[in-house]
């Protein structure tokens, strides 16, 4: 946009000269949504995190260095579920994975509280196979050193579906909650911090997901697809309208793919720089 390829509209309000108008740019954005189920367990710490520092003087680091084992050669999950929220789900789209730590969401110094509190059990649940698609990334100012305004439109703001999104979440949040619950009963887990045992009924679920829900997967903001339709790219990944441009990122897909988008990002890798090579050729 700030070079001029964008909706017509947005650019001319921060008086940014139209090269192309091309409606798609920054439209269709996606995300996941994401939420924690977090557990203090009734002891001091696991065991496998006995002594441990977190960093380079730590016995699990050292076991890490000597041998190439031990929890260092792990992301942290012990336990993950691919489950559908609704029976009439045609392919699994929840992920669950259980995490032995206190895992609340991204933000700043989040990964301190694996450090710090080590008799966690935290379930994370995502939501796979969206429905939103209202997600927007506009700019601020004609002015590069400023900062896009994203804003994903998450749930009531976003694409109407009934609060399909949402009920599937509240979903998952009751299916871990099963899991955890025989630890309850024994005594092994002290207290459910988050979202707490005071949250039960749909309502409150929902709200409490509408308020800590969070994404890391932005995409689909400069999808490929016709220019009537709102696309932005070509299959090739080159901007409609605009000569020796390409996008080859996240952003390209015109919907957000599985789970995790790492392997189809690296696939558009592979695929553009067989594209570009051919017109080199």
């Amino acid at each position: 946009m700030l070079s001029g390829i964008g909706p017509r509209e947005e650019l001319e309000a921060h008086g940014i000269e139209v090269r192309v108008d091309l409606q798609g740019v920054g439209r269709n954005l996606q995300d996941r949504y994401e939420i924690s189920v977090v557990n203090r367990m009734n002891f001091d710490e696991w065991h496998i995190f006995k002594d441990a520092r977190f960093n380079t003087s730590d016995p699990q680091y050292v076991q890490w260095k000597n041998s190439k084992e031990g929890p260092y050669t792990t992301n942290g999950s012990v336990l993950s579920i691919f489950k559908r929220s609704a029976p009439d789900q045609t392919v699994p789209d929840l992920f669950c994975v259980a995490f032995l730590g206190r895992f609340e969401g991204y933000f700043p110094g989040y990964s301190n509280l694996f450090a710090t509190n080590l008799n966690y059990l935290s379930w994370a649940v995502l939501k796979a196979h969206t429905n939103n698609r209202a997600g927007r990334v506009t700019l601020r100012s004609s002015d590069p050193r400023d900062t896009p305004n994203v804003h994903f439109a998450y749930f009531e703001e976003g694409t109407p579906d009934n609060n399909s999104d949402l009920d599937a979440v509240v979903e998952g949040v009751r299916f871990v909650r099963t899991l955890t619950a025989p630890l309850l009963t024994k005594g092994m887990i002290a207290e459910e911090e988050l979202p707490g045992k005071d949250i039960q009924n749909d309502e409150d679920i929902r709200e409490y997901v509408r308020s800590h829900a969070w994404g890391h997967h932005a995409s689909c903001s400069c999808a490929i697809g016709h220019r009537e339709t709102g696309g932005v790219l070509d299959s090739n990944f080159r901007v409609h309208g605009v000569r020796a441009l390409r996008v080859v990122d996240a952003s390209v897909f015109p919907k957000i793919p599985g789970f995790f988008l790492v392997c189809a990002v690296y696939m558009v890798g592979e695929k553009a720089a067989e594209a570009i090579l051919a017109d080199v050729d």
